[in-house]
């Protein structure tokens, strides 16, 4: 029963082994791997659920997002009192659920309810994600470790493309959160054996200063970047959508590769490497990889700068924040791409 009322302890065999905090960063990716697949994978099922419903498809992503960047910073000042573990299984609990709910749907009301749910259960998994990775890792590796969560989400952003071409073809819009449901009973079962007890008593003498800031907007900004081709690209290409998912995956797949190995570059050189993607005179494909690498590189060295400034006791709200800024982007770029969809078509 401790598995619902407390954090419990990470096994002995588990905390002394040398790997351990690495063991906590691959269980976190399931989160991250897990959002990004639910934010992207429903792009590619938005013309068949519009069809279905016969309603504006952007608010099936908008009421998500919504939901997802008003909770971040309560959820993560929750966690750092509560205990970030306990919350973060909670969390996946949660977005399971509500995944069901959205497969069974009857009408678009309750598709858009089961949506704001999940979106509840993301906010705990997020505002704990970066938190746990900045804790688990000495000071030295935390840009690594960074790079290695953000490259899990932009996985989760190529998969949802791919995956949600072939599921919307050959089984349905249900089917593109069907698949989250096996995802997260691993991802519980894995939390709670390999994530450490994390509840802490604040430093109420330290609270987050405007230095959170710049790092931050760099957060929103690339993830505006990311995601706005991502929305827009499936209803301006003419290609069967498996193509297309294939097409639109180089974007994330490039910002995986570059966050989780170049960890050198800086912030400049990630935005030099993705404005000069749109002006080489190679295919769409190529461009977009390119774009994503530099993408790949400023994300991992925002948030690294974000949580630099930080106390430890402080992590969740930190952790909050930067989602707080990936969600804010992410919506931008989902209301960019829609308005020039409804503005050209």
């Amino acid at each position: 029963m401790n598995w619902f009322v407390t954090e419990s302890p990470r096994p002995a065999w588990v905390t002394r082994r040398s790997f351990a905090p690495w063991l906590v960063i691959s269980t976190v990716c399931f989160g991250a791997f897990m959002g990004q697949l639910d934010a992207s994978i429903v792009t590619l099922a938005f013309p068949a659920m519009s069809a279905h419903f016969g309603a504006d498809p952007e608010w099936i992503s908008l009421s998500y997002l919504i939901t997802l960047v008003a909770l971040l910073v309560p959820m993560g000042r929750i966690a750092d009192r509560a205990g970030r573990k306990i919350v973060y299984i909670y969390g996946f609990a949660l977005f399971t659920a509500a995944s069901v709910a959205c497969v069974y749907a009857p009408g678009f009301g309750a598709l858009i309810a089961a949506r704001v749910v999940q979106a509840v259960g993301a906010a705990m998994l997020q505002a704990n994600s970066v938190a746990l990775v900045t804790t688990a890792v000495a000071p030295e590796q935390r840009r690594k470790a960074l790079g290695v969560q953000a490259a899990a989400q932009a996985t989760g952003l190529a998969a949802g493309p791919v995956l949600g071409g072939y599921l919307t073809e050959h089984h349905g819009w249900q089917a593109v959160f069907a698949i989250n449901v096996p995802i997260g009973v691993v991802a519980m079962v894995l939390g709670h054996y390999l994530l450490p007890r994390t509840k802490t008593r604040g430093d109420k003498g330290k609270k987050p200063s405007w230095k959170v800031l710049p790092g931050l907007t760099g957060v929103l900004l690339a993830h505006a970047a990311l995601f706005a081709p991502m929305t827009l690209l499936p209803f301006t290409l003419q290609q069967p959508l498996a193509q297309i998912g294939l097409t639109v995956a180089a974007l994330p797949l490039g910002f995986a590769v570059a966050a989780t190995t170049l960890h050198r570059p800086g912030i400049w050189t990630g935005v030099a490497v993705a404005a000069t993607a749109w002006v080489l005179p190679v295919p769409l494909v190529l461009q977009l990889a390119v774009a994503g690498v530099g993408l790949g590189i400023i994300a991992p060295a925002c948030t690294k700068r974000v949580m630099g400034v930080l106390p430890e006791a402080s992590a969740g709200v930190g952790s909050g924040l930067v989602n707080v800024a990936r969600g804010l982007g992410t919506a931008l770029g989902v209301a960019v791409a829609t308005a020039l969809v409804h503005t050209f078509q």
